[in-house]
């Protein structure tokens, strides 16, 4: 047995995702950034969807901002963001179109 991480049917869906959003692929964003499909409708990936893919090892969490030194306003602070890593690069490149855990059944006509 491997210990390569299990695709589950999220974490394939992100990789769809992540696929065909480049900018995500090469900068930090926020995990409401990364819109996923549903049932025919986008939605935001969450929290746990993202804690999902750092368990697999695919993205990392990263904190950008500052205190909002110099500025002449408050700003809220630092934010956690999510970073794509090198292992992710790989499963992005390598993820089937096909979710493989469902058939995929031929039309005839």
């Amino acid at each position: 047995m491997t210990d390569a991480p299990h695709l589950t049917r999220q974490r394939w869906s992100c990789l769809i995702a992540l696929r065909k959003n480049k900018v995500l692929q090469r900068r930090e964003f926020l995990a409401r950034e990364l819109q996923t499909e549903w049932r025919g409708k986008m939605w935001p990936a969450s929290g746990a969807t993202m804690h999902s893919l750092r368990e697999a090892g695919w993205v990392e969490q990263v904190v950008i901002g500052g205190k909002g030194e110099g500025l002449p306003f408050r700003s809220g602070g630092p934010a956690k963001a999510w970073r794509v890593t090198e292992a992710g690069q790989k499963a992005i490149a390598a993820c089937p179109d096909t979710f493989p855990g469902e058939p995929v059944y031929k039309k005839d006509g």
